[in-house]
């Protein structure tokens, strides 16, 4: 009887503490709200690999063993950079020689100077891809900067069909990682895409600091 004669004669204090309750309940809900919508987004984005996309393509895995080129004849050193101005015809046409396309996303390079690692953005046919190229010398694991690979050789394997990419950039940073792109397949299949480096340098000279590695890219 006393509460219900407080509560009768105080009809504000009761709204005011309803309005209270009515308002930490709306409060939570939506904190809860929150949370579990942070919680699913976290869910779905998580379960996709940097660089991929529904429907997208990427480089090509191999269930083969891979064969290391390098296992003979070991890490070569990198030296000075000569002029590619300085080759004398002959020898450059001689030195001109098929190399194997990798699979997967990183590689030895073709004459074993530099290990080669990248991702990429999503690879959608006709949409801007970047890839984002890791370069260290495979003599001291140090990064290799000043690589400048901003034209790199992009065709699709049947037909030899090119990418009409014509103002790639390659930005460096930090040392010896590039940023490629902006690169558009505009067939479905497998591409090839090799990356040159330090490419006003001679490749004649066995130590010179040019190199050249080349991974297969499929395309949905």
């Amino acid at each position: 009887m006393v509460w219900m004669s407080r509560f009768a004669t105080s009809p504000r204090a009761g709204s005011r503490s309803a309005a209270k309750s009515l308002a930490w309940l709306l409060v939570a809900f939506a904190a809860s709200g929150a949370a579990c919508s942070s919680d699913d987004d976290d869910q779905s984005t998580s379960t996709m690999e940097p660089g991929t996309c529904e429907g997208g393509g990427g480089p090509v895995t191999s269930t083969a063993a891979d064969e290391d080129h390098c296992a003979a004849s070991g890490a070569q050193e990198v030296g000075m950079c000569r002029s590619a101005a300085d080759d004398d015809d002959d020898a450059a046409a001689d030195e001109e020689e098929e190399h194997e396309t990798n699979y997967g996303n990183e590689a030895a390079d073709d004459d074993c100077k530099y290990h080669v690692s990248f991702t990429n953005t999503c690879i959608r046919l006709n949409e801007p891809v970047t890839f984002t190229v890791k370069l260290d010398t495979l003599s001291d694991g140090k990064p290799a900067k000043g690589a400048e690979p901003s034209n790199p050789e992009i065709f699709l394997e049947e037909g030899n069909h090119p990418s009409p990419s014509n103002d790639i950039r390659a930005t460096e940073g930090p040392d010896g990682t590039y940023k490629i792109g902006p690169i558009v397949f505009d067939r479905s299949g497998r591409w090839v895409v090799r990356w040159h480096f330090f490419e006003d340098c001679s490749d004649i000279p066995e130590d010179s600091p040019h190199g050249h590695v080349a991974f297969y890219i499929d395309v949905p």
